[in-house]
């Protein structure tokens, strides 16, 4: 597990990034698509409040897998959230070549 926080991201980037991968490593997917789920009559609609560290259920944590096996997640913050998503998904790639 590692954590790093740029010296000129705003302080919560470092919450919202890391329960963006605690969500990702949770329900096995990209949260970028789980939007809809939390949303009024969705699957995961009391999910987001239900655990004792919510959720985070925007764009930018990314499960990480190896040999089809999930091993992780990262997750980014401090961007817009496709920018976040967009870094979660490369490092994911990079780290599975």
């Amino acid at each position: 597990m590692a954590f790093r926080r740029d010296d000129r991201a705003v302080l919560i980037a470092g919450e919202t990034s890391t329960r963006k991968a605690c969500t990702a490593l949770q329900l096995n997917a990209p949260t970028a698509d789980l939007g809809d789920a939390v949303q009024p009559g969705g699957l995961f609609h009391t999910l987001p409040t239900a655990l004792d560290r919510p959720l985070l259920f925007v764009a930018g944590g990314v499960p990480l897998h190896r040999d089809g096996c999930l091993i992780g997640a990262i997750g980014f913050g401090g961007g817009a959230p496709d920018q976040d998503h967009g870094f979660a998904s490369a490092a994911a790639e990079s780290l599975n070549r």
